[in-house]
């Protein structure tokens, strides 16, 4: 019987070869899993940042829809539309006044494509949305027309609430802080200077109340001056004649500007409010288009020729619709460009400049708008104040 001897030349282990085929296989192996992770990590920011897109573009058309749907609201049939409100804030640098035309949207078309800005002006009004008509002249024709209004009826037209007084020619208006409606012929309200209390019955936010702290705050909070002062009168009745059309406007009424800022957030500020808080609505609007719309022929319904940017002028009561596009721009940079055309909307095609807001030079780098995912919100929306005042 033979024992049978291993062969004391053979190892037991792996040889160089096999080892060195062994790594290739597997950094084979890492590189495909590598570059699938790449791929798949880039198509995730690019799925990602398309929806946030797609979110913000959303809420941005939401937030302007719902402003302008509110358009009007407390003077959507006036006759002195148009007219150029003379305004007092004791709370501005002196001599503290300043103007705005009484219309419901001002479009100011944005020069050679740049973005457009929207101001909006609306009312708060809960008690009263129509017109009163003043008369200071009656019964006195001496009476001083500085302090108060002497409406036809005063229902509605409470203490803490701002109103717009235009003359009897709709040519000149003016914005009055309402500080009494308490005199004996049930008809004046006064617009004096000094303290007074709000309906409300609050002086301001630190008065003593029957109300928790955070109730008076919240209830404060509807009220555009809660300081215990008058804040929008000076005094004098603002060039309105004696006679005329009284608009309340509430207690927090909004004169609304929306427009783009740093070329990638879309803002709204109140410039009734002092001081200027624009509020950031949404991030990567990068653009905004908006063009009036008015049924010129009467036929109810839109023709091309019924849309654009010109104001209507002295014919602000035919406006009925407003439409708007924004454009929302993705934050992650493409290595090819993905958008070879400039994205459009029913006014045209939206000028595009570089990233950082320079003219287009195609360079193909981070600042060339092309190589960025766009999404385009556009729709019209009716002026509801204007059309249910129409004549």
């Amino acid at each position: 019987m033979y024992a049978t001897l291993l062969n004391p030349r053979r190892s037991l282990g792996f040889t160089l070869v096999e080892v060195l085929v062994g790594m290739a296989v597997a950094l084979i192996g890492m590189v495909m899993m590598f570059q699938s992770m790449q791929v798949w990590e880039s198509r995730k920011r690019t799925t990602t940042a398309g929806s946030d897109a797609q979110v913000s573009g959303s809420i941005a058309m939401f937030s302007l829809e719902r402003d302008l749907k509110m358009a009007g609201y407390g003077f959507g049939n006036a006759t002195a539309m148009n007219c150029t409100v003379s305004a007092y804030d004791s709370t501005r640098p002196a001599p503290s006044t300043f103007t705005f035309p009484m219309v419901p949207v001002l479009i100011t078309d944005g020069a050679a494509g740049a973005p457009d800005t929207i101001t909006v002006l609306y009312g708060s009004g809960t008690t009263m949305s129509s017109s009163q008509s003043f008369n200071n002249l009656s019964p006195l024709p001496t009476v001083s027309n500085d302090g108060f209004k002497r409406a036809n009826s005063r229902t509605g037209l409470l203490p803490g609430d701002l109103m717009i007084a235009a003359d009897s020619g709709n040519a000149v208006c003016g914005l009055f802080e309402i500080t009494g409606n308490a005199n004996a012929d049930g008809l004046t309200v006064d617009h004096g200077t000094g303290a007074y209390l709000n309906f409300a019955n609050n002086q301001n936010v630190t008065a003593q109340s029957a109300l928790a702290a955070s109730a008076l705050a919240r209830l404060q909070a509807q009220f555009l001056n809660n300081s215990g002062s008058a804040r929008y009168n000076d005094g004098t009745a603002k060039g309105v004649g004696s006679s005329g059309a009284l608009f309340n406007l509430g207690t927090f009424p909004q004169l609304n500007v929306w427009q783009i800022s740093n070329r990638r957030f879309l803002t709204v500020n109140n410039r009734l409010a002092n001081p200027p808080a624009p509020t950031e609505v949404a991030e990567g609007i990068v653009n905004l288009q908006a063009e009036y719309g008015m049924d010129a022929n009467g036929t109810g319904s839109y023709q091309a020729s019924d849309w654009g940017v010109v104001p209507p002028s002295s014919n602000w009561r035919k406006l009925s619709a407003i439409r708007v596009a924004l454009l929302a721009r993705s934050q992650q940079y493409e290595k090819t460009a993905v958008t070879t055309v400039a994205p459009a909307w029913a006014g045209g095609a939206f000028t595009m400049t570089n990233v950082d807001g320079t003219a287009d030079t195609t360079p193909g780098n981070a600042n060339d708008w092309r190589h960025y995912r766009y999404r385009v919100y556009e729709t019209v929306i009716p002026l509801r104040n204007i059309v249910w005042g129409m004549p």
